[in-house]
């Protein structure tokens, strides 16, 4: 980073927080610390007991340290709830209360019940509830046997660490108070050690530290997926998420320091009824009034026509960024932005956006069949290298799945880099002097990253993240924006086209690593409606899961969101062992290309090497499949373009593009050639199939078996 003008911390709190006139003159404020007291109460850190003292010489309690640190790093409210009654199991025992679960990086969306406890349970219903649950989970400060302990006094040792880990970063690995000392963010004439802290003392320390130092807020999302309304994921019992939720907490931000950016880590738009239905608009629509400066493209965001998403580009009011995405013939569109520079208090930051250069393999083939996504890694070192010039701090939203906390090791210049494509919640980590977050998915949190400049570097930062519980409040704009958007949806979603036996869950691994009713379901409505001798749903394509009672038509668009059509293709049978072993090659993994079947029954061995797992393929009445023999396959266009590695089933998109009159050409291959590629979405195929049955009832009949069973190793999208 380079040297740059800074809007003083000051000015940026005397904007954020309304004090009055009189604030500076507390009645008992005088002394060596007169001049730190008064200048924390100018910039909004310190407003006295209520009666017109501050009582210097009293000792600093941790609730008063709490408060102190919330307001001068500039934290939003971290809202927690009460963990609901434990139930008791099949045999009548009540399990043990849940104990409170900070947030890692194996938190899961169906596990976050126990991360929206209390930090500070002693704390609920007390003045210090908000900033004692705040600076816990931001890890300035600890539980003592599990509470908050807020009349309890601090040491001085105590209040410069939680100070100067304020300043640097909870998470690192480092010596806080000797860092501190050689930056000279600590008082030289303050010893350090286990006597009781005043509060005269915690003033002057903490008025040290934060001189000349500029905070940049960044409030991050990513991976919404069309979750925009609040929900109880698969697993939990406590209702989690909304847009509404998330703009209050942006407003909160911005309210608490004006050097704000919103930014978003990429699939924001796909994947729920609410978004589908209006094919992206009532995201951008909300993302708009939710105020982003920024996002980048996902491979989600390819999921409908590009053209579509060009006009979505037009409609948001915000920058849609990515670096590799171009045009065949080498141009960039110009409804995108490589990366944008703010200027945000003083300092001019730069965002960049870099999309996975794999993403044509997990998107609809059409979609992307005009552009091309450049290497990332050559490109995005020369856009960083580009945007570190024209700024001072360097922002890159990574839309790059996997790759995402390797993008340091392979990228320099980057002081912040937001990942995207995992789903993955947790602490930042630090890599190669880059602060990297992981910010969660399917709408359920926001992430507070505040980063600490002095001198142009960036000190550290302090990070929060923040799940969207009941608590949080809802902004009305955005509110009312999708109470719009839902009457619409629900008008059209609510028809009722049959019955389900039983409830039919839904989770990754139950679609991605193993025969699922689900899967069952989809790929024999797929075979029977081409009355095709085999059908193959890729799991990934299956999102939701049913429920007893009545299926809707949003039910089902639930179920299958994407818009994928129906093709049928002949195939040899040796055509179908290479989809089948392209299909498990991802086990254990949760790899959206597992291959749920019908009218077949295969065993694959979980041990075998890749490439080599498929041990039997028979027919629906027990015959081996005959490697030489020919077959009609019945699976969606997706799969046909060649999407997760389906690269022998790819008949419909070779690289020359578009045949005459504007037809999209095909090819055909040796072992797979095109029957009909219809115009009929998969999922009101599924809808027309579960209409003529009635009443559905699908169960697990044995059409996969695994050998040597795997431990699973998480999501790839």
């Amino acid at each position: 980073m380079k040297k740059m003008r800074i809007l003083p911390l000051s000015l940026a709190l005397s904007l954020a927080v309304s004090i009055p006139a009189s604030a500076a003159s507390l009645s008992d404020v005088s002394g060596p610390y007169a001049q730190s007291i008064d200048n924390l109460v100018q910039r909004g850190v310190l407003q006295g007991d209520g009666t017109g003292s501050y009582r210097p010489e009293e000792a600093l309690t941790r609730s008063a340290a709490a408060s102190m640190l919330y307001n001068a790093f500039c934290l939003v409210p971290v809202f927690s709830m009460e963990a609901p009654a434990p139930e008791a199991g099949e045999d009548g025992t009540i399990p043990e209360p849940t104990t409170k679960a900070f947030y890692s990086t194996s938190t899961t969306v169906a596990t976050l019940d126990a991360a929206l406890m209390p930090a500070a349970p002693d704390a609920v219903g007390t003045w210090a509830e908000t900033v004692a649950n705040t600076v816990l989970e931001a890890r300035l400060m600890e539980q003592i046997d599990g509470s908050f302990q807020g009349d309890k006094t601090m040491t001085r040792t105590e209040f410069a660490l939680a100070v100067m880990k304020a300043v640097y970063g909870a998470d690192k690995e480092m010596d806080f108070l000797a860092q501190g000392q050689a930056d000279g963010l600590l008082p030289e004439g303050l010893t350090l050690d286990d006597t009781v802290m005043t509060r005269g003392e915690a003033a002057l320390l903490l008025d040290t530290a934060i001189q000349d130092l500029t905070i940049l807020t960044t409030m991050s999302t990513s991976d919404i997926h069309g979750n925009m309304v609040p929900y109880t994921p698969s697993g939990s019992r406590i209702q989690v998420g909304g847009s509404a939720r998330a703009a209050w907490l942006f407003d909160e931000a911005k309210r608490r320091n004006p050097n704000t950016l919103i930014i978003d880590g990429g699939d924001s738009p796909y994947n729920t009824d609410l978004a589908n239905i209006s094919l992206g608009k009532s995201s951008v629509d909300v993302m708009n009034a939710q105020g982003y400066d920024a996002t980048v493209l996902g491979n989600h965001d390819f999921d409908y026509s590009f053209e579509n998403l060009l006009s979505l580009a037009d409609r948001a009011e915000y920058a849609m960024l990515s670096a590799n995405t171009f045009w065949k013939d080498g141009t960039y569109p110009e409804q995108f932005d490589p990366y944008i520079v703010k200027e945000v208090g003083g300092l001019k930051v730069a965002i960049v956006g870099l999309t996975d250069d794999g993403s044509k393999a997990t998107t609809h083939y059409s979609n992307t069949q005009d552009i091309d996504f450049h290497d990332q890694w050559e490109v995005g070192q020369e856009t960083v290298t580009k945007a570190s010039a024209e700024s001072d701090v360097v922002i890159l939203l990574s839309h790059l799945h996997s790759h995402n906390n390797t993008v340091p090791t392979k990228i320099d210049g980057i002081d912040l880099e937001i990942g995207g494509g995992n789903d993955i919640f947790g602490r930042p980590l630090n890599i190669e002097d880059t602060v990297v977050v992981n910010p969660g998915g399917v709408g359920t949190c926001v992430n507070q990253t505040n980063l600490n400049i002095k001198d142009g570097e960036v000190l550290g930062y302090t990070f929060n993240q923040i799940i969207l519980s009941s608590d949080v409040p809802e902004d009305p704009e955005v509110k009312a924006i999708l109470e719009d958007y839902q009457a619409d949806l629900d008008a059209q979603m609510d028809v009722v086209i049959g019955q389900c036996a039983s409830d039919i869950a839904w989770s990754s691994p139950l679609v991605r690593t193993q025969e699922s009713p689900l899967g069952n379901l989809s790929a024999d409505a797929l075979r029977d409606y081409c009355d095709a001798d085999i059908a193959i749903q890729n799991g990934g394509g299956i999102r939701a899961g049913l429920t007893a009672g009545d299926v809707t038509v949003g039910d089902v668009f639930a179920m299958l969101p994407f818009d994928n059509k129906v093709t049928l293709v002949e195939v040899t049978g040796q055509t179908v062992w290479d989809a089948l072993e392209n299909g498990v090659d991802g086990y254990p993994t949760t790899n959206g290309k597992f291959p749920q079947v019908s009218g077949i029954k295969y065993t694959f061995d979980g041990s075998k090497p890749a490439g080599e797992r498929i041990v039997s393929v028979t027919l629906e009445d027990g015959t081996p499949l005959d490697l030489n023999a020919w077959y009609t396959l019945a699976c969606n266009d997706f799969m046909c373009g060649g999407g997760d590695g389906y690269t022998m089933l790819n008949v419909l998109n070779p690289e020359n593009g578009e045949g005459h009159n504007g037809e999209m050409a095909t090819q055909d291959l040796p072992g797979c050639k095109l029957i009909n590629r219809t115009n009929d979405y998969y999922r009101n195929v599924v809808s027309e199939y579960i209409k003529a049955q009635g009443s559905i009832a699908p169960a697990l009949d044995g059409r996969i078996t695994i050998l040597n069973p795997q431990e699973g190793s998480g999501a790839l999208n």
